[in-house]
Parts: structure tokens; sequence; C-alpha cells
């Protein structure tokens, strides 16, 4: 599988950046959250840096790699050992309330009936720091805490390169976390997914491969808002493209900005987008990437028709229609092979001849992350029919309803998702 900021994940939309410089002075309000973020700083790492939620509703952040204190023994029973640490934060008027709280798996509880032992609770003023150090009676390294503005207070504005056709930047926003591009797609066919490469100052690099579940990811004509979230120092965040390297390289003569260097040596940053995939399968861009995109829908397309042959086959059978014949469909498709046919990769290489051999095994998982996320989605999808069956005054449980309705596509509620390779 390609690397991933979480996995397969889905995703219900992206939040929109505002691009007002803020300086601390300016008081903070619930009604303008979003022109404040919250800065979590563990042990030997970069910040992270969390968005509050609109309105003032409580937002929450989970981390599930914890950071123990030298010389913690964790084998020692007589301590409790936390398994994530989460935080829960809104603003309060000017300032911002913080909850902080360990997780345990059962067996680790504190008692018999706790699974999580809140650890502090602060109301944080605009630049003011914060120590988690009760964290320290549980191994873990102390953590800081700070409200800080969205918007960083020197943003170096991020160089453009290309290397598509029909997509025109329009705007480019950022704040601590990520960088927002605003793509205008300027063909008369929908773009159904891209791929678009972030370099920071010190030229690391973070490879975003973002497209549609179900629909088009930019339709003709359409502008679209993209998120990018920026490299990590010491993570390798690429995701392996058909060339079988994380990102490509910095392109050449693009190290400096028009000014020249900034002080330290330090580059300007740079975002390119590599590739585009069309609805009709048609390319434009770097042919390695290219070669990713449609090595994931040809897996896509191989999975459909199989995860359908299983669902019409149940449906045929004359087993009574309920949560049985659900339940049997979620196994068979579970069930279903991730191998790929050697017919479906010599069908990619040989519509990109530019791209080398060397780069068949990258190709061949790309074909198998594609089978991989029409099962994903199908499974997902599943899952939140059942889900919602076992809520009160819920329908009766019915393959055929449900079948008929969505085709595995969607569940009642219509929710769209996208999916995002890199993150």
């Amino acid at each position: 599988m390609k690397g991933r900021d979480a996995g397969l994940t889905f995703g219900l939309g992206l939040l929109l950046l505002l691009g007002v410089p803020i300086g601390l002075a300016e008081q903070p309000d619930a009604n303008d959250s979003g022109k404040w973020m919250l800065e979590i700083t563990r042990a030997n790492r970069a910040p992270d840096y969390h968005r509050m939620s609109d309105h003032g509703k409580e937002a929450q952040t989970v981390f599930c790699e914890l950071d123990w204190q030298p010389g913690w023994d964790r084998a020692d029973k007589s301590h409790p050992q936390p398994s994530g640490l989460e935080f829960y934060y809104r603003m309060q008027g000017t300032e911002v309330r913080v909850r902080v709280l360990l997780v345990f798996d059962s067996a680790e509880s504190p008692s018999s009936s706790e699974e999580e032992l809140a650890v502090g609770n602060y109301l944080i003023h605009p630049g003011e720091s914060i120590t988690v150090s009760q964290l320290s009676q549980f191994g873990l390294q102390p953590v800081q805490v700070k409200l800080v503005t969205a918007k960083p207070p020197e943003a170096t504005q991020p160089e453009i390169v290309n290397e598509t056709s029909s997509m025109v930047v329009e705007n480019v926003d950022q704040d601590r976390a990520a960088y927002k591009l605003f793509l205008r797609n300027t063909s008369a066919l929908a773009v159904d997914a891209i791929v678009i490469s972030v370099f920071d100052g010190d030229g690391r690099c973070k490879m975003h491969n973002k497209g549609a579940y179900y629909g088009h990811f930019i339709p003709p004509g359409a502008t679209s808002g993209i998120e990018l979230s920026f490299p990590l120092a010491g993570e390798d965040e690429g995701v392996v493209g058909a060339d079988g390297i994380s990102c490509s390289p910095m392109p050449q003569g693009l190290g400096e900005s028009s000014q020249g260097t900034h002080s330290g040596g330090a580059r300007a940053p740079k975002i390119v987008i590599e590739a585009i995939d069309f609805e009709d399968g048609g390319c434009q861009g770097d042919a390695r990437k290219a070669a990713m995109l449609e090595a994931e829908r040809l897996g896509r397309e191989i999975e459909r028709p199989r995860i359908t042959a299983v669902v019409e086959n149940q449906l045929a059978s004359t087993q009574p229609d309920g949560m049985a014949k659900l339940a049997s469909v979620q196994s068979q498709v579970k069930a279903l092979s991730n191998n790929v046919d050697p017919a479906a990769l010599n069908s990619i290489m040989a519509r990109f001849p530019t791209v080398p051999d060397a780069a068949k095994e990258s190709i061949e998982r790309d074909i198998q992350n594609g089978l991989l996320m029409e099962k994903a989605t199908f499974l997902g999808n599943l899952r939140l029919y059942l889900f919602e069956l076992s809520k009160p005054l819920a329908s009766d449980p019915s393959l055929q309803r449900w079948w008929e309705v969505t085709k595995g596509r969607c569940d009642f509620l219509g929710a769209r998702r996208t999916f995002d390779d890199s993150d």
C-alpha cells in the first residue's frame, strides 16, 4: 500500500481557509474561530496545528503514537499505560477552552469502569503557552499547548509550477498547517483525479493524490479549493508513484525565489501540479504520475463489477432477504482477491510507453490500491446502512432495497466522499 496520512480514509469536504493576516494583538472571538489555531508541541517533533470548529463547537484531535519519557518501563504493570491522548477544544469568547484526556485499553484502565482519564482543563489566552505536566505521572513526555493565529506571521508565497494545460491557478492561501490551492478546470471534460507535490524551503516533499469516489473531482469550467498539507521533517509522507519514488525532484532552476535565496539558504516553497486524469481516461502532465492515476482507476473499474456480481448472485439466491443476506454479502466482498491480473498491468504499461519497466512493481501496487479503494468504499457504505438499521424506528433490513436505492455507492443520507491518497 502507498504511504498515506491515515491510510484509506473518507473525508466529507475541505474547510475554507481565511486569508486575512491577523496580529496577536487582536482578540479572538468564537464567531471568527477560523482565524485561530491550536498549536500542540510534543517532544522532539514539529508542532501540530489544529483548526477551531465553526460556531464555537468543540473540536477534537487524538494522538495514538505517544512520546514516552526516556527510561520509562512500559512493562511496569504498577502504572497504567495509556494508548492515546485526546484534546477537546473550543473558543469561549476571547479564550480557548482545552480539555486533555488519556485513553486506555480496557486491560490498562485505571479502574474497571473507566477507559478515559482527564489530566487537564485549561483556559488559554492568545499567545499563552501551557504545559500538560500531569502526563509525566503516566510516563509520558509533557506536551505544550498554545493559541496562535491561523495565518503565519511571515507566510512565504509559494511558487507554482503547472505541468498541465487545463488547470488554471486562481488563488493560493495558507494557514500554519496547509495550503489551500484554488484550481479552475478549463477543459470540456471533468477531472477525476490530480497529483500535486508540495516542496518546503528545505526541499522536503509531500505528494498529494486527490480524487472523487463518486461523480467528478472538478467538473468542466468549475473551480475547486484543494487543501495541501505541508511536508514534515523526518517523515516520509510521499506516495510511491509510477517511478517508484515518493515525489518528483525539485524542479531544476526553481530552488531560489525570483529575489534570490532567503536568509540562511532556505529556498522558496513550491507547489507542483504534476498530472490530472480526465473522466474519459485521458491525462495531462507527468507520464509517471498519470500512469499512477490511471492504474488506480483501472483497479476500481475491475473491482466494481466483481462486487456487483456478489450482490446480484446473493439477491438471486433462495436465502430470505434480511440481515443474514446482508452479512453474507459483507463477508463475500471482504474475501475478494486483491491479486492483480498481469493483463491489467501490461495494459497500463502499454498506454504509457515512456514509463520504464522498472516501474512495473509500483504500478501493480497502484492497481491493487484501486481494487482496495472500491472494496473499502462499498464495505464502508454497507456498514453505514447497518448502523442506520440499529437506530430506533429503522426500517427492516433489506439487501434488495439498499441495493436498488444506492447500488452500493452511497448511504441513505447521500453523503459524497472524497479520497486523498497522500493524506
